[in-house]
């Protein structure tokens, strides 16, 4: 008999059961993200509410501030996949929010991809392909293009 795991409604997965996206969780809701199995939080909220709620209920967690409608830094990017890999090789998956859940989040995500080793191109639309609200400005489009350059 399996179990199933329920995750909150607004959770969208960019890679299956290891990498997702949301908007904010409201902290209500932590049990429920911990007991479905989520271990990593990552905030791209300008300011670090909920860090320190987010590691009292058991979570590894990041904050990484990003101003709404912009890119992170190649730092941010480097530092979030030092933050999650780890967790994702040993099938505890990770969730970054913002506001939304959709630019800022979307943005990191697609950085995650293509830091890599997935393309532009593929990794912009999975993750429309999964969270189509997650609309890229113009300045995120092209921090994501100059980022493996950015990275080498």
């Amino acid at each position: 008999m399996s179990v199933q795991v329920i995750y909150p409604d607004d959770v969208w997965w960019l890679v299956p059961e290891k990498l997702a996206g949301m908007s904010r969780p409201p902290l209500e809701d932590l049990p429920q993200l911990y007991q479905a199995g989520m271990r990593g939080i990552v905030s791209v909220m300008d300011e670090p509410s909920g860090i320190e709620e987010y590691k009292k209920e058991g979570f590894q967690a990041l904050w990484l501030p990003i101003t709404g409608g912009k890119p992170p830094t190649v730092e941010q990017v480097k530092q979030f996949v030092q933050f999650a890999e780890p967790l994702i090789e040993n099938n505890r998956p990770v969730v970054v929010h913002c506001t939304s859940g959709n630019r800022r989040t979307g943005t990191l995500l697609a950085a995650y991809l293509i830091a890599k080793g997935e393309n532009l191109e593929k990794a912009i639309a999975l993750v429309q392909e999964v969270r189509p609200t997650a609309e890229l400005r113009d300045v995120q489009k092209q921090f994501l293009f100059d980022l493996p350059q950015l990275l080498n």
